[in-house]
């Protein structure tokens, strides 16, 4: 079953194109990761998505639904978007970041139904000791998970994260990377991830969508979309591609020449 369907979209700022003709299906209950160079359009992509940006052309349904007629609170209540960070400008406790993931059901004020909600994301993701913690005071992993269970609070179909890996230790990627698979089997959840780590999209998605210059290039299951010929076209990079129980991996050897939007 379909969940996101996109029909031809382009974005751009002025006479700068950063995303043309992108259409694509994202199936229901599906680990999908975006990978493409620097300046290929992936975060551009996602928040196009999120109707954080309009796009010049093109549609975007979820759930056969047009997100250019749904309102703002409303996309947030179909969809969740996890940063690579969250920028505050006050003190926060963990109880009280998830708890803001509730907000587009009910606004400002929350009830006890909320609180408990919050509690038990907190739990099931192993979370409950941090709760009076002040959200500043976490590592980047902790914090990462956080923000995750601040969109799992939200109840939506769909969760959308930009590089949610991009400073961590290999730990805690890894650990974020399970926590997201998790949500997909466990919760039914329609995941839609940025990532530059190609070993950790591999082992981890259903799919892979691979950008470059603001197109598709390449869309599929990694094993199809991760290979030599892609690479080099995509990176400008060499690699030899090893399968270890039916699972792609990706060894770099070198340059053949920097990409256009590197």
């Amino acid at each position: 079953m379909v969940k996101i369907t996109i029909n031809d979209l382009s974005f751009g700022y002025a006479s700068t194109k950063i995303l043309e003709n992108i259409s694509v299906d994202i199936h229901k209950s599906s680990f999908v990761s975006i990978v493409g160079p620097n300046g290929a359009g992936k975060s551009t992509f996602l928040k196009c998505i999120n109707k954080i940006l309009t796009p010049d052309r093109g549609d975007i349904h979820i759930d056969r639904r047009n997100i250019r007629q749904m309102k703002r609170m409303e996309v947030a209540r179909n969809i969740a978007y996890v940063p690579q960070s969250s920028n505050r400008v006050f003190p926060t406790t963990v109880f009280e970041m998830v708890l803001m993931g509730r907000r587009p059901h009910l606004g400002w004020f929350s009830n006890e139904t909320d609180k408990e909600k919050v509690w038990h994301v907190l739990e099931e993701m192993g979370l409950d000791e941090l709760a009076l913690r002040n959200f500043d005071e976490l590592s980047g992993g902790q914090q990462q998970k956080i923000l995750i269970a601040r969109a799992l609070a939200q109840e939506t179909g769909v969760i959308l994260l930009d590089e949610p890996t991009s400073n961590l230790d290999i730990w805690h990627q890894l650990d974020v990377m399970e926590n997201v698979k998790w949500l997909v089997n466990n919760r039914n959840v329609t995941a839609l991830m940025v990532v530059h780590d190609l070993n950790m999209a591999s082992k981890y998605s259903d799919r892979i969508l691979m950008m470059k210059n603001g197109r598709i290039v390449s869309v599929g299951d990694p094993v199809s979309v991760l290979t030599c010929e892609n690479i080099e076209k995509v990176y400008g990079v060499e690699a030899h591609v090893h399968t270890h129980e039916g699972i792609p991996y990706v060894m770099p050897l070198k340059q053949r020449g920097m990409t256009a939007d590197a």
